[in-house]
Order: structure tokens, then C-alpha cells, then sequence
């Protein structure tokens, strides 16, 4: 009896005892430091990069659980995070999801990685008109020359817009750069082009909120490799970016399409093509457009804003205590040794209760109901779906099968096979194009054979020379020295993502007027798209006639 006693004890004893906790070292790392979504806020690439190359696959994608509450209003959507690529710990971590104000009429096309011979390569994301259910696929457009103004702005209230190339008539059609009228509340994103495996896209020049008005940016996060195998892995979000700090600190890495914010301090990261964001302003290699607008925003108050922020960044690059903190654990630490009046001043994070509690951002929250929770379930899934497609549309077509001139692509190891998505494809629209294409080179060849009438006497002589000097004269405008090629038009599904226009803002303003220089472009687009469309229309009952 008393053995038995002795070893119920026991088994009671061993069944009460818990396993130690899981080492830090393994948990979920919440960061403040690392790539910013890049639906929520992206640098302006000018020099048509192709993205950077990273040594390994991402990992499969993480299920996360948004809070319960979320930003009041339709302008909001919600869109999921997913693996970027971090140098400073030479591997991948979580870019956490964000309720984002979408920019009024415009759908969001999310970025993708996708195998090449040398890693897995990143296809960025971008805004795209929700009138234009088509996405064009574009040789490659020439590089952009005089970026910078050409001197100081004709008013206060005016900020540099870079020029661009545009694609007319098989050709490129040069817009010089302009001053557009800034606005405290929108941020005027301009066009331009981003790489893809198919072609070049044209991402065209849209009002976007001012930052701290587009919504709920979450903190990212760092998972430890043992979590990669696991199937399906849930995370719950509790962490935003507090926004009124992000500013502090905030980098760009042009070729990847990206915003870093945090610890980016040093030659190492300006190597890697990491930069201050204030380097903007003489390198002109890309284009910062919440920079140039939180410049004007602050000139009023505090002229020289500019100055004092190249010295807040030498001063942090000199002194490693006074930059931010990597991790949110390590901020927490040393906040706590912060007298109350700092701490507020040195948190770049902080659970989203704090934040909703204090009441002090220009958002009114609601809680979250189950119905609307199994939508937004049912709303990630859309949106990795529609990413899925765009990966295999874009590696069809001809420019993706003869590849890119520094692009090797091969097969993406460990995928499934899926059907390819449907795609319309318009031909008839391909087809005034493809004579465009024919038409130069009959005429280049009548040249020589008018060269030997001018060598029958020396008199002809002279009125060759002064016909050529006209030839030689092309308008700037046009593209140089480039022959005519073929675009490719690809509709495309439906976005999850999309910016209601005229529907019930929260902050009640809406988004000024297009540029005036914008305008013009637009209008020479969609009439060449008109005189495409009827000429197909015509070719078609041309080629129905002849079958009769």
C-alpha cells in the first residue's frame, strides 16, 4: 500500500512538472529595424534595375492573424506580408502585413521572387489604375538624363517631378521634368518603370496619403529556421511601427523597391545600395517622393530641416548608442532606463492597445467581428493567389522565354504544378504594331539604291550633304538610335486590393488633379489605344471578308 502511495506521488509528481520554455534564441523576434511593406511605401527606382538576387528560396509564406482591431473606413484594405531579403543578417525575414489607405481609383499589384540561375530574384510590386484592367509589357525604355531640377523652385509651395520616357507609337516620347503644386495631405507619386521577367511595366503617377494618413504598418519580424518546415505556420500581429517615428532613421534601397527604416548605419550598407534617404537629392539615381514631400511640409517651421537631418545621421553614425534599437526587446530594455519625457521620443513600436488607447493619430479603430475575420482570411488567400498568377503571366510570353540579357531563368525547385491562369490576350491590338515595325525598313533601303543617280555627276553632291544634316536633326523628343518593337498586353484577373474611387473617405479630402503634364501624356495614350483598337476592328472585318 504504501508503494502504491510512493508511486501514485510520482506519476503525479512527473505529470505536474512543465518542460523550461522555449530559448529566446527560437521565438518569434519582433524588429525594429528591416524592410518596410512595400504596398505601404516604396522608393521610386530611376534606372530601370532589374531587383536584387538573393543566394536561397523564401520560405513558405506565413498565416498571420491581424489584431482585433482595425482602422474605420472603405479606403482601408488589408494587405499581407511576406519574405524580404535583409543583408544585415544575410538572410530572410518576415515584411509583416498592413491596413493600408489604398490611393483613390488605383488597385495594388503585389511583388513576387521568382528562381534565376543565380538565387531568386525580386519582381517588385506597384499601384496601377482600376480603369485599366490591361498590363502592358514594354522594351526596355532609355535612360533618363537630367533627373535633377534645373534650379530652385519658381514658388514655395512647388516640388521637383522627374522627367520620364513614354511608350507612343512603338516608340519612347520623351516628358520633360515639371513642377507639380505640393499639398499638406497627398503625395505625388510620379511615373515611371519597374523590371519584370516579361518586360518593362509603366507604372503611371498617381496621388497617394501623406504617410502618416495611409493606415497601420506592422512591425516585422525574424523567425529562426526551424520554423521554415512547419506547415502552415500561424503568427498573431500585436506590434505596429509607430509612425511619427519612422521618418527617424528611414533608408532606401533603390533596386530592391524598398524602404528600410532603423539601424542602417555605414559604408557596408551604402555598398550593398542602402542609402540615407536624404541622398536623394544628389544621386538622382532614384526618386524619393515622401522625402521631397516631408521636406516642403517642413521648410515652413524649421528652414533648415535638411541640414539638421544629414547631422542627425552623422552624429549616429559616429555614436552607436544614439542609433535605434534593432529589436523591440532591446528597445524595451533601454526605454526603461529613459526618464517618462524621453521614452515616447525613442519608441519606434508599440502594441497596437497602446496605440488605439491613446487616441492621438488622425485613425478611429473598431474591433474586428468574426464574419469579417473569415473574410479577411478568405481575402489573404485572394491576394497570394493573384500574386501566383502574376509569377506565371509574367514568365510567359516572348521576352520571357528568350530571357533577359543578365537572367538565366530556371525552374523553381520543390513546386508544385499548377494550370496556368487564363489569360486574354489582345492580338488584334498587337497587330497595327507589328506593321509599325515594317514600315521603317523599306525606306532605309532606298537610300543606297538613290545614292548612285547622286554619283553621276559632282553637282549632285552638295544636295546629298545638305539633305543629310535634316536626318541627322531628330527631335529630341523621340527615342535615339533605337528601332521600333512590339508591346504586350496582358488583362489580367481582378485585384483584391483596389482604392474606391468617390467612395466615403475617412479624412474627407480627396486627391487633387492630375498635373497638367500628366494630362497631356494620358491623352496621347488613350488615343493611340483608340486608333489601335480601330484598326483591329478593321483588320478583323477585313480578314472576315476575304474568308467569305
Amino acid at each position: 500500500m504504501i508503494a502504491l502511495v510512493v508511486l501514485n506521488w510520482g506519476i503525479c509528481g512527473w505529470a505536474a512538472e512543465q518542460p523550461p520554455p522555449t530559448p529566446a534564441g527560437e521565438q518569434p523576434e519582433v524588429l525594429t529595424s528591416g524592410p518596410v511593406n512595400e504596398a505601404f511605401a516604396a522608393p521610386v527606382n530611376l534606372e530601370n534595375q532589374p531587383g536584387i538576387i538573393a543566394p536561397s528560396q523564401p520560405p513558405a509564406n506565413i498565416e498571420e492573424v491581424p489584431p482585433v482591431d482595425r482602422p474605420v473606413g472603405n479606403e482601408f484594405v488589408w494587405v499581407p506580408g511576406y519574405w524580404g531579403w535583409d543583408p544585415s543578417r544575410n538572410g530572410y525575414i518576415w515584411i509583416s502585413g498592413c491596413w493600408r489607405a489604398a490611393p483613390p481609383g488605383m488597385y495594388w499589384v503585389p511583388g513576387y521572387w521568382t528562381a534565376v540561375a543565380r538565387g531568386w530574384q525580386w519582381v517588385a510590386g506597384f499601384w496601377s489604375p482600376v480603369a485599366d484592367n490591361e498590363i502592358e509589357y514594354l522594351p526596355e525604355p532609355p535612360a533618363l538624363t537630367d533627373v535633377g531640377p534645373p534650379g530652385p523652385a519658381p514658388a514655395a509651395d512647388r516640388i521637383w517631378v522627374p522627367p520620364c520616357w513614354y511608350w507612343n507609337r512603338g516608340q519612347y516620347i520623351w516628358r520633360s521634368g515639371y513642377w507639380v503644386r505640393a499639398n499638406p495631405d497627398w503625395v505625388w507619386v510620379p511615373s515611371h518603370y519597374l523590371w519584370t521577367p516579361r518586360g518593362y511595366v509603366f507604372a503611371a503617377g498617381h496621388w497617394d496619403y501623406s504617410l502618416r494618413r495611409r493606415g497601420m504598418l506592422f512591425a516585422p519580424v525574424y523567425f529562426s529556421r526551424h520554423f521554415y518546415g512547419r506547415p502552415r505556420l500561424f503568427y498573431p500581429l500585436s506590434i505596429v511601427v509607430d509612425i511619427g517615428n519612422l521618418e527617424f532613421g528611414l533608408f532606401t534601397y533603390p533596386r530592391y523597391s524598398h524602404y528600410y527604416f532603423g539601424d542602417y548605419y555605414g559604408n557596408s550598407f551604402i555598398s550593398i545600395g542602402i542609402y540615407p534617404w536624404f541622398d536623394c537629392v544628389s544621386r538622382h539615381t532614384w526618386y524619393d517622393p515622401i522625402y521631397f514631400h516631408d521636406r516642403w511640409r517642413h521648410h515652413k517651421k524649421e528652414p533648415r530641416w535638411e541640414e539638421h537631418e544629414r547631422q542627425g545621421y552623422k552624429r549616429r553614425l559616429a555614436d552607436r548608442r544614439l542609433r535605434p534599437p534593432r529589436t523591440y526587446r532591446e528597445m524595451e530594455s533601454r526605454t526603461a532606463k529613459l526618464p517618462k519625457s524621453q521614452r515616447r521620443a525613442f519608441k519606434f513600436a508599440e502594441p497596437v492597445k497602446t496605440m488605439v488607447a491613446r487616441k492621438t493619430t488622425a485613425m478611429k479603430f473598431e474591433p474586428i467581428r468574426s464574419s469579417m475575420r473569415k473574410q479577411l482570411t478568405k481575402h489573404s488567400a485572394e491576394i497570394r493567389t493573384f500574386t501566383e498568377q502574376r509569377s506565371k503571366w509574367e514568365s510567359q510570353g516572348p521576352r520571357a522565354r528568350k530571357g533577359q540579357p543578365t537572367i538565366e531563368r530556371v525552374p523553381p525547385a520543390g513546386r508544385r504544378k499548377t494550370a496556368a491562369p487564363t489569360i486574354e490576350r489582345k492580338r488584334q491590338e498587337m497587330k497595327p504594331s507589328r506593321r509599325k515595325e515594317v514600315i521603317p525598313a523599306p525606306i532605309e533601303r532606298k537610300r543606297p539604291e538613290a545614292a548612285p543617280t547622286e554619283r553621276k555627276g559632282r553637282q549632285m553632291q552638295p544636295t546629298a550633304e545638305r539633305k543629310a544634316p535634316p536626318e541627322r536633326r531628330k527631335p529630341e523628343m523621340k527615342t535615339p538610335e533605337r528601332p521600333q518593337q512590339n508591346s504586350e498586353r496582358v488583362k489580367v484577373p481582378t485585384s483584391p486590393v483596389s482604392g474606391k474611387r468617390g467612395g466615403l473617405f475617412t479624412f474627407k479630402k480627396r486627391p487633387p488633379s492630375q498635373p497638367a503634364e500628366e494630362r497631356k501624356s494620358e491623352k496621347k495614350k488613350i488615343r493611340k489605344k483608340k486608333e489601335e483598337q480601330k484598326e483591329g476592328e478593321q483588320g478583323k472585318g477585313r480578314g472576315e471578308r476575304d474568308r467569305n
